[in-house]
């Protein structure tokens, strides 16, 4: 009866281990997926500031804007929400559609209740 007692507990503990290293395993194979991620969102970012870069300077150029012109513009965005925060405000406020007036869920193409395509401006968030 002991004999068994301790069987039975020392399976369970092995189960046990088991399991944890399972879990371990997956978690570790989670952190490496997002490290890939955040990789590939590091390599975007380098990109688009890449092309911004650019941009200016194409700007700046052929059509002869000013640095101090940019950094007003950015500033001017930036307090479109009252706060001088480097972040763009949100203008994610709830619309209607212009097919049927009910309020449209955010991030879909199209009006979930008739079927209108949504138009979004180009910087909408």
């Amino acid at each position: 009866m002991i004999d068994n007692l301790f069987i039975s507990g020392a399976a369970q503990g092995m189960i046990r281990a088991n399991e944890a290293r399972t879990a371990g395993q997956e978690a570790s194979r989670a952190a490496a997926q997002v490290r890939t991620e955040n990789e590939a969102i590091k390599f975007d970012v380098e990109k688009l500031f890449m092309i911004t870069e650019a941009l200016w300077e194409i700007l700046k150029h052929q059509h002869g804007y000013t640095d101090e012109q940019l950094t007003q513009m950015i500033q001017d965005i930036d307090l479109r929400d009252g706060k001088l925060d480097g972040k763009v405000a949100k203008t994610s406020q709830p619309t209607a559609c212009s097919g049927c007036g009910r309020t449209l869920i955010q991030r879909q193409a199209k009006c979930l209740y008739c079927g209108v395509a949504v138009t979004k401006q180009p910087f909408e968030r």
